[in-house]
């Protein structure tokens, strides 16, 4: 499962929120932010930094998920 995807569903169902509104809250289509729900696409550092202000996160939070899913991807290639 996608650890980022999952965290960020989960922000935006406690804001109670659809994707559309956190999409144009944070300037990006919602077909992307769909997409980043999904683990289909990798936040840019700019979408991460304006998702961790949007859900008032720590910064560095949403970041140190996406390295976590990249790890887990680069150790499912490695075995």
């Amino acid at each position: 499962m996608p650890v980022f995807g999952d965290e960020l569903k989960q922000l935006r169902e406690k804001k109670q929120v659809s994707t559309m509104e956190a999409a144009r809250a944070v300037g990006i289509p919602q077909s992307r932010y769909s997409e980043l729900e999904k683990g289909v696409r990798i936040a840019s550092e700019g979408q991460i930094q304006r998702l961790e202000k949007y859900y008032e996160t720590e910064t560095g939070y949403l970041d140190s998920l996406v390295q976590k899913q990249w790890d887990g991807l680069l150790q499912a290639a490695a075995a």
